[in-house]
């Protein structure tokens, strides 16, 4: 099935009272769920297609890891800074700007796209807020999880809370896929999500369909 991409616009749902977190409403496993490397496949050519669609510029790729996304866009002409916490998997790669940082602190001004590609899944939900907020105002491709259900309520969001793996800091900072240093990450339903991104300042937010997964998609945010 090609895939489409359709309109989400303002705020939507109300905001709840905070539940405890349930074992029993954890989402149920995706059926003939793709392999890893079938996901990576997809995310991988789907930014490809975005990015095309889009007149080369200054990118920056936050949460750069693997630098597989910089690559391609480096390829389509851009002028990519790459910003991770590790620089281990990173490429190095001539043209790119590798650069090691926290993104929770990395100055997000004077891009004219910026990705947030498997990343915004694994920040707690006020640096999520904060790091919206900080890049709204410039088109934002958006690859993230979301929960399919609500298991708690944050502050108005609903969502679910995440385990990161590793039992310590120092562990956690050993495992390339992980957090930087929070041990739990916040995953907002798909409607929390829309709704923290026109709070953010997003006036305009496209969903790819059909999605990546069940619980997770590209979003074009601008």
């Amino acid at each position: 099935m090609a895939a489409t991409w359709i309109r989400r616009l303002g705020r939507l749902g109300k905001p709840r009272r905070r539940v405890p977190a349930s074992p029993s409403a954890a989402a149920p496993e995706e059926p003939n769920r793709p392999s890893e490397a079938e996901v990576g496949e997809r995310r991988l050519a789907t930014f490809r297609k975005i990015l095309g669609a889009m007149p080369p510029g200054r990118l920056l790729d936050l949460g750069a890891g693997h630098g597989a996304f910089s690559l391609i866009a480096h390829e389509l002409g851009w002028e990519v800074t790459a910003v991770d916490a590790r620089t281990e998997r990173m490429p190095m790669a001539d043209g790119i700007t590798w650069v090691q940082s926290d993104v929770r602190t990395f100055d997000v001004a004077g891009y004219d796209c910026i990705a947030l590609l498997g990343l915004l899944y694994h920040l707690e939900l006020a640096d999520q807020l904060d790091l919206l907020r900080r890049c709204a105002g410039t088109p934002t491709i958006l690859d993230t999880h979301h929960s399919l259900r609500t298991v708690v309520t944050v502050d108005g969001w609903d969502g679910r809370m995440f385990r990161e793996p590793g039992t310590t800091t120092e562990e956690r900072a050993k495992v390339p896929t992980a957090s930087w240093g929070n041990p739990d990450s916040f995953w907002p339903t798909r409607e929390a999500l829309v709704r923290m991104l026109g709070e953010a300042g997003y006036t305009t937010v496209l969903a790819l369909e059909p999605p990546i997964l069940r619980d997770r998609t590209f979003y074009l945010c601008l």
